[in-house]
Formats: C-alpha cells, structure tokens, sequence
C-alpha cells in the first residue's frame, strides 16, 4: 500500500500563503467592480435625468411672508421702496437667467475676490447668487419697475403683457455680459455690482422693454429707462380702459419706429449688494480691475416672466415667431 506524501510544513506555509493571495485578488478585484458599477451607475443616472423644468422654479420663486409689517431686520437690511398693502400686489417684469455651475462658481470667484481686496470691516458685498442657506437663486434683468397692482388687475395685466409680446413677435435669443458696473437703487439705499449687456441681434432687448412699458402705460403705471414726455389726460384714460379687455387693432396697440428708443446701456444684470452708495473712486477702480473676471458669459432668453405678489408667469418668446414689419430689428 503506497505512503501518502505529505507535504512538509514549509510547503504547506507557502501553499496557505498563496491562498491568501489568490483571496486577496478576489475580493479586491470583487470590490473594484463593485465601485465601476457604482461610478457607473451613478453617471448614467446623472446623465439620464432631465433639467428641472421652469415651471418647477416659478412655484418656489418667492419665500413665504413671516411678518405683515415690514422689517428689514427679515431680509437682510433691505428696506421696501413700497409699503406693504393689503389688496395691492407688488408686480415686476423681467427676464430670468440661472447660471450654470461653472458660471456661478467663476461669478462668486469674482465677489469673493473683490470682497478679499477691495472692501474691508463691515462693508462686504453680498452676493445675489445663493440664498443664506446656500440654494442656487435666478438673477434677472429688469424689464420694468415694481409696481402695484390692484387685486383685479393681476389677471389683465398678464394679458395686456402677452398681446403686445405677440405683436412684437420676438424670438429666443442670447445677450452678452460687456463688463462691470455699478447702480444705485431709486432710493439710493443701495449700490448693486451689475454686468451691463450688449446689444442684441434683433434689437430684441429693446423689443421686449417696449411691450412691457407698454403694459404698464396702459395700467396707468410708470415706465423703465425710456424718456416719455408727459402723459395727457385722454391718453392716462385710454390707457385706464384698456385694463378690462385686449387692446384693438394693431395701428391702436403698435407704437411709431420713431418711439422706439435704444436703451441697451441701462439693460444689467445684478450679482450682488452693498448699503448706501459707493464712491466714484471705488467704483471705478473696481470696473476696470476686474472685468477680465466675468469673460464670456451670456444669458440665453426665452421666456419673460411676469411676478406679481408670489405667483409667477412664464410668457415664453416662440422660435417659430416671423417677422411681420413689426419693430424687431430697429
């Protein structure tokens, strides 16, 4: 009967360490195509999930009211330009941009820059980009002022706004930054950091400031920008009527080439704030330090929105609008 042949210890050392490396590769291996499929898995969810709609951010455009009294003390030492009342809706037009995250990272770059070299104690700017908890926040570009509006307004006006936008026919397009700006608030409570615009294709900026300044002529509200002579009576009242129905006729609602002006220099955008105004010094020296910073960013438009109290309006601009001879283009 043949002996069975054992292996020395020394062979067995070696063959229980060779198991171990064999167990060592396994499981490494195992756990290293357990992380590609989870990168990978992660990247095809990433990238098979759409962008949030705008009506999503229109629905969570404005926090809720804490106080019916109005304190600066709520929102950062701001102060109303217009005092709260009941029945009366504040209402603002404008164009909304949400910059990509690599535009907001190279925008707060810019502010904290200029915060780090330029401003120094209690004087900071504070940027328009993200709220105080961090959330991403739309800057805009102003296509009217605040105005009120009486409860059974909001609804014409809306309408009013979207008659003219259909007359002017406008189309999708994109704007370029130019540099850097200063702008004192009416009240000159404030000083903004802003990013003035370039003029468009199409004049299209000058299009829509024209079909919101006409809505708010016709509510009997003040204009943006533009310089207007003084309104007569019949005019204000023509105006007046027009609140409870649609405009008629286009020689009626479409204003003369003549009237349209050009105010491409006071369209901006604001990316942060400061109290009280800036000298001419400080800023000056910052416009021109630091507008290399702000390179190649654009707003891409397509849609105006309408705000009045917490509700949000989307009027989006058609990619299929012809030019009829209207003012586009001017």
């Amino acid at each position: 009967m043949p002996l069975v042949d054992y292996s020395d210890s020394e062979d067995s050392e070696h063959g229980e360490t060779r198991k171990n490396e064999v167990e060592e590769i396994y499981v490494s291996g195992k756990n290293s195509a357990r992380k590609d499929l989870k990168r990978k898995s992660s990247r095809t969810l990433t990238s098979d999930l759409p962008p949030l709609p705008d009506a999503f951010h229109d629905l969570y455009a404005s926090n809720s009211r804490v106080s019916t009294q109005d304190d600066p003390s709520l929102h950062g030492g701001r102060q109303r330009g217009t005092p709260h009342v009941d029945g009366q809706w504040p209402s603002h037009v404008y164009i909304e941009w949400y910059p990509t995250s690599a535009e907001s990272t190279q925008l707060t770059t810019l502010i904290n820059k200029i915060n780090n070299e330029v401003f120094d104690g209690d004087t900071k700017l504070q940027s328009l980009l993200q709220s105080e908890l961090g959330t991403e926040l739309p800057l805009h570009i102003s296509l009217s002022r605040s105005v009120m509006l009486l409860t059974d307004e909001r609804q014409p006006f809306v309408d009013t706004l979207k008659h003219f936008l259909d007359k002017s026919t406008p189309r999708p397009f994109e704007v370029h930054v130019s540099g850097l700006q200063w702008v004192a608030n009416y009240e000159k409570t404030r000083c903004f950091l802003v990013l003035p615009l370039v003029r468009p294709a199409e004049n299209t900026l000058n299009t829509l400031l024209w079909a919101s300044n006409e809505t708010a002529k016709a509510f009997g509200k003040p204009t943006i920008y533009v310089k207007l002579e003084m309104e007569s009576e019949e005019a204000q009242q023509r105006g007046r009527g027009m609140r409870g129905s649609r405009p008629r006729g286009r020689s009626r609602v479409m204003s003369r080439i003549n009237d349209i002006q050009d105010c491409t220099p006071s369209f901006h955008v604001s990316i942060a704030w400061t109290h009280g105004p800036l000298s001419n010094d400080i800023g000056a020296g910052i416009s021109s330090t630091f507008t290399a910073d702000i390179k190649g960013l654009s707003v891409s438009v397509k849609a105006v929105k309408v705000k009045i109290g917490n509700t949000v309006t989307s009027l989006p601009l058609s990619a299929n609008a012809i030019d009829t001879g209207g003012i586009i283009g001017l």
